[in-house]
């Protein structure tokens, strides 16, 4: 029996370490997923929790590490479609802006796997970075804070900021550009980084 196999098998028979070791394998990814489509971190971290607290109850029910990510990740999607959905009822001024390719109810699983896949490379990539340089760039384009409020948090200038952030594309430009074209291309559209 393949290790992979074990861990499902422990994962459907109850075993918490087997349920950390899917958590923290998708976490990070799950979240900015999230983020992407609600632009907030309390929310999205909120639904990422919600989602594996559904993992757990329905634990008996996954065949392979393939369906649990397929689920994790559709049924973060939808409750962040949810949230928007009733946010909106509750406050017809309330104004969301969301990027249309993450976020559109057609398309299928396997993009949304694409997507999760790349931005766990991208996430294991910019934990690589001086801290500076992964901090800024974190803020930045995951957490979608402005110069300003980087430069508040950091206690920096707004040039370290640029530099920074320059930096770390740069870096970042370098690793995706020798690991595979494909992730290259779908990392710039991702991010919208006119640098890469």
């Amino acid at each position: 029996m393949k290790k992979s196999d074990d861990l499902m098998y422990d994962f459907r028979a109850g075993s918490e370490i087997a349920f950390k070791h899917f958590m923290k394998q998708h976490i990070h990814a799950l979240t900015f997923h999230a983020y992407k489509i609600c632009r907030s971190k309390e929310v999205a971290e909120e639904i990422v929790a919600d989602t594996f607290s559904k993992l757990w109850q329905r634990k008996d029910h996954f065949e392979s590490e393939i369906n649990i990510k397929s689920f994790l990740y559709i049924t973060t999607r939808n409750a962040c479609f949810d949230h928007i959905k009733s946010a909106k009822q509750q406050n017809n001024k309330l104004s969301v802006e969301l990027n249309e390719d993450l976020i559109l109810r057609d398309t299928d699983p396997l993009t949304h796997l694409i997507h999760a896949e790349l931005v766990k490379l991208l996430v294991e990539e910019i934990n690589q970075l001086p801290q500076r340089q992964g901090d800024v760039f974190r803020m930045f384009y995951l957490e979608g804070l402005t110069t300003d409020e980087i430069c508040i948090r950091l206690n920096v200038t707004p040039n370290a900021v640029f530099l920074a952030k320059k930096k770390a594309i740069a870096a970042i430009r370098d690793v995706f550009s020798r690991k595979d074209l494909f992730a290259y291309i779908l990392l710039s559209k991702l991010l919208f980084i006119d640098e890469l």
